[in-house]
C-alpha cells in the first residue's frame, strides 16, 4: 500500500509530518510492500497547476495520514477512495508504526471542520 504523508522538509522517515496538507512543501510516499519512500514536491507550492490529490491519485496512494487538510482536499480523496488518518506528533516514522498497528483515528467529514 502507498501511503502520503505531507511535510515541510526532505529528511525522509525522520521529518515531522507538516501542519496542513495542502500548504506543505512536499509528500512522501511510503510503499508498505517495498518499505521504500519517495519525495516529491507539491504541484502547488512549487507553481504548478496539478491539485495535489489528482496528482497523488495518479501515484497509486490509498491513504493519507494528516493534521489537517481542507474541505476540497477532503471531498477529493473521498471521491478516490483515499482514507485519511489523524497525525500524531512525532516523526513520520512514528506515524507510520501507529498506522500499521492499526492505531490511527480516521478522518471523517465532521473532523474537517477543527482544522
Amino acid at each position: 500500500m502507498r501511503i502520503v504523508i505531507p511535510t515541510n522538509n526532505k529528511k525522509g522517515l525522520e521529518d515531522t509530518v507538516a501542519e496542513h496538507f495542502g500548504r506543505a512543501s512536499n509528500f512522501l510516499i511510503y510503499d508498505t510492500e517495498t518499505e521504500s519512500f519517495e519525495i516529491f514536491p507539491n504541484p502547488e507550492v512549487t507553481g504548478g497547476k496539478k491539485f495535489p490529490p489528482d496528482f497523488l491519485y495518479r501515484q497509486g496512494v490509498k491513504a493519507v495520514i494528516v493534521f489537517g487538510l481542507g474541505t476540497m482536499a477532503y471531498k477529493k480523496f473521498k471521491n478516490y477512495n483515499i482514507k485519511m488518518y489523524k497525525a500524531i506528533q512525532g516523526t513520520i516514522a512514528a506515524n507510520l508504526q501507529k498506522f500499521e498497528d492499526g492505531k490511527l483515528q480516521e478522518l471523517k467529514e465532521e473532523d474537517i471542520d477543527i482544522f
